[in-house]
């Protein structure tokens, strides 16, 4: 019983977090099409999600080139997670395993769509200088710490199944 209900609550952490990821990106989209700026703690989350290595200025605006990247991110994220989706069904014909394993790719696929988004140039023409903007910062470290709650998730839960059918 205590399984079930530490399950639950790791499930509901789960989608409490993507839903805040989610709630971030749409705040972000209705800011933009509104013309108006996200509070300044979703400037101060976009801040803290930099990693410690490449450090880089980040502008706190909310303009339409920081919802492009998040977009991109988004439905590369999504992409990307449908065809992990049907490669595996394919390889096992099972969708129990197959929503399993793309629950533990997850995880490199918003890593890839997070270097892809922030490294590519998008919108912006050569001579400019690359700007990254901290909303879009916000929205992919979001996203990235729901795949990896998401990971820790599918690999203790797939520990448990092995210990219970091999005692």
């Amino acid at each position: 019983m205590g399984y079930y209900l530490f399950f639950l609550l790791y499930g509901l952490i789960i989608c409490l977090a993507y839903s805040f990821s989610f709630y971030l990106y749409l705040l972000l989209e209705f800011a933009v099409k509104q013309k108006k700026e996200v509070p300044d703690w979703f400037y101060r989350i976009g801040q803290s999600m930099q990693d410690r290595f490449h450090r880089v200025k980040l502008e706190d605006r909310t303009n339409y080139d920081g919802l492009k990247r998040s977009r991109f991110f988004l439905r590369g994220m999504l992409l990307l997670s449908f065809f992990s989706y049907l490669f595996f069904h394919v390889k096992s014909r099972d969708t129990f395993i197959s929503v399993l394993n793309c629950g533990k790719a997850q995880f490199v696929i918003c890593l890839v769509m997070n270097e892809l988004t922030h490294y590519w140039n998008l919108g912006s023409s050569p001579k400019e200088k690359r700007k990254y903007y901290s909303p879009s910062f916000a929205v992919s470290g979001c996203f990235i710490i729901s795949s990896v709650l998401l990971l820790l998730f599918v690999v203790s839960m797939e520990q448990i199944k092995f210990h219970i059918f091999f005692p």
